[in-house]
C-alpha cells in the first residue's frame, strides 16, 4: 500500500520536509516511489507537483494526518516559492579575450664589421 507523506532533510534546526509517495512499510527517510514537492516551515515555503499529488490520491494513495495538511494549504494558497535570493551571487563571468600570436621578427643575419672597428689583433691586446 502506497502513502503520501513527509520525508525530513535539511540540518539540525533547519527542517526541510520533501512530500512523497512512498510504501507504507518503508522508513520515514527511506526509500520512495516519487517525489512529489517540498515544505519549508521557517521559510513559509511550500512547493508542490499537485497533478502528480491528484493522480496518487486517484489510485488509493492515503495520506498522513500532517501531509494532509500541507495538501489543504498548498491547494488553498498555491504555491509559495522562496522569496529570498541566494546569500552568494557569483560573480558575472568576464568575457575571454583571444590573444593574438605577435609577429615574429626574425633578426638580421650579421653583416661585415663596419670599417671603424678595431681590427681583432688590437682588440685582444696584442699590439
Amino acid at each position: 500500500m502506497l502513502t503520501l507523506r513527509l520525508s525530513r532533510a535539511g540540518t539540525k534546526k533547519r527542517p526541510v520536509y520533501h512530500l512523497v509517495a512512498a510504501d507504507k512499510r518503508a522508513r520515514r527517510d527511506g526509500r520512495f516511489v516519487e517525489n512529489l514537492g517540498y515544505f519549508i516551515p521557517n521559510r513559509d515555503v511550500l512547493v508542490l507537483k499537485q497533478d502528480r499529488v491528484d493522480y496518487w490520491l486517484s489510485v488509493g494513495a492515503q495520506t498522513t494526518e500532517t501531509a494532509l495538511q500541507v495538501i489543504k494549504k498548498a491547494r488553498s494558497k498555491g504555491n509559495v516559492e522562496p522569496l529570498a535570493k541566494p546569500k552568494y551571487d557569483p560573480p558575472p563571468a568576464k568575457p575571454v579575450e583571444l590573444k593574438k600570436p605577435e609577429p615574429k621578427v626574425e633578426a638580421a643575419a650579421p653583416t661585415e664589421a663596419p670599417a671603424e672597428a678595431a681590427p681583432e689583433g688590437e682588440a685582444n691586446g696584442e699590439a
